[in-house]
């Protein structure tokens, strides 16, 4: 269990960098830039996906 708990205190960082990039997507949006806003929600699943994805086949 502490495993899981030490794995999402690293993605901290990461997490909070996804939440401010998924706020800009929304502020694009509703500035009328819709590819933007996609754009923007691509970068904050790969912000993310791969520190994911490299702390779990690191551990």
């Amino acid at each position: 269990m502490s495993e899981y708990i030490m794995l999402l205190l690293k993605l901290v960082i990461p997490i909070l960098a996804a939440i401010y990039t998924i706020n800009f997507g929304r502020w694009l949006k509703k500035q009328g830039s819709h590819s933007g806003a996609i754009g923007a929600y691509l970068w904050a699943l790969l912000c993310i996906a791969a520190p994911a994805v490299v702390l779990w086949y690191n551990r």
